[in-house]
């Protein structure tokens, strides 16, 4: 009876134990699960207006568009391959419907009409296509230094009204696209920024871009920042000489403080499992913008509900490596480029 009883007494013991582990453990699986950061969703690829648009054989030449001579501070200058037979068989000049988004006031949109100068061969039955985006209400610009740009295109005939009539096709994806500035860390953010938004691309179109780093959010970042910062190895950041000495890192909630001050693309973010860069800042809508490497294994452009528990790592002029950027500083954009081209039309908003 005695051992009947231990054997009793132990099984209830070990009963116990478990269901007490059971409980201890599953507050913890909560708080994994609560703390997300906030909702998050990656952005749309294609402009619901133009959705109905035969897709273009023209694609974005990030290369070109990304030399330092053309990092520019009030407008824009997007270099297309074009391969459609339709764009180059056309008698008309062709004109670039272009709805420019700032990311950090991305409910207001303005569409832009600009002409496209078709030029060169570059390979067989192909033409380079390039327009420039400009302000011609210096009053109310559409293109501001240091910012970050989404832009949707449509090809058209040029006529007196542009609709389905006029209309040849869009060009596929997005275009991204960062101004530079009058500083150092301005310029420095633009050229880290562009980097990512060739990679982006590239991975949307299934191209290898020829650049070596494994899909990895921490990788990709390091990569990204890693030819401008200091003590940077191998062309990789390193971040412990950036951040936690005499640059601390700030939480999520600093960011609507920093936006005050300076811009914020190029930053780094930490969550638990994740690292991604930071585009902008929407006051309006309290989010962020982001792009983010080995996001359900790809690059991917997320908006995110602004998280206070993030850990960022804010880039400043100490961070640059000495000598980058001071022989081109952005002090008029106009003599910074060989040619210039007119784009015409007023700023018209677009919902």
């Amino acid at each position: 009876m005695f051992h009947k009883n231990r054997i009793t007494f132990i099984l209830l013991v070990v009963i116990a134990s478990i269901l007490v582990d059971s409980a201890n453990a599953w507050p913890r699986r909560r708080a994994r699960r609560v703390y997300s950061g906030g909702s998050k969703q990656i952005v749309a690829k294609y402009d619901k207006a133009s959705a109905e648009h035969r897709s273009l054989q023209v694609s974005y030449d990030y290369d070109k568009a990304s030399t330092p001579e053309l990092a520019l501070t009030d407008r824009i200058r997007v270099f297309m391959r074009v391969q459609d037979q339709g764009i180059l068989g056309a008698k008309e000049q062709i004109v670039a419907e272009v709805k420019i988004t700032d990311l950090s006031d991305h409910e207001k949109s303005y569409v832009r009409y600009c002409p496209v100068s078709l030029t060169g061969v570059t390979q067989k039955e192909s033409k380079i296509g390039i327009f420039d985006l400009t302000n011609e209400d210096k009053e109310n610009p559409v293109v501001e230094p240091a910012k970050v740009y989404r832009l949707f295109v449509n090809l058209h005939r040029k006529s007196k009204e542009y609709g389905k009539e006029s209309v040849l096709g869009r060009v596929a994806l997005p275009y991204y696209v960062a101004t530079s500035g009058e500083t150092r860390i301005d310029q420095a953010r633009q050229h880290i920024v562009m980097r990512t938004f060739k990679e982006y691309y590239y991975a949307r179109r299934g191209w290898r871009s020829g650049e070596r780093y494994p899909m990895d959010c921490y990788a990709f970042y390091m990569w990204a920042t890693g030819s401008v910062t200091v003590g940077s190895q191998n062309g990789r950041t390193i971040l412990g000489r950036l951040f936690g000495g005499r640059t601390p890192y700030n939480n999520g909630g600093d960011v609507r403080e920093l936006v005050k001050k300076s811009r914020i693309h190029g930053d780094y973010v930490r969550i638990p499992g994740h690292s991604f860069m930071l585009l902008a800042y929407d006051p309006k809508a309290q989010t962020v913008w982001t792009i983010e490497g080995n996001f359900n294994r790809t690059i991917e452009v997320v908006n995110r509900s602004l998280g206070s528990g993030w850990t960022v790592g804010h880039l400043a002029d100490q961070h640059i490596r000495a000598g980058l950027f001071d022989s081109t500083a952005a002090a008029d954009s106009e003599t910074r480029s060989t040619t210039t081209m007119a784009s015409h039309g007023q700023n018209t908003p677009s919902s």
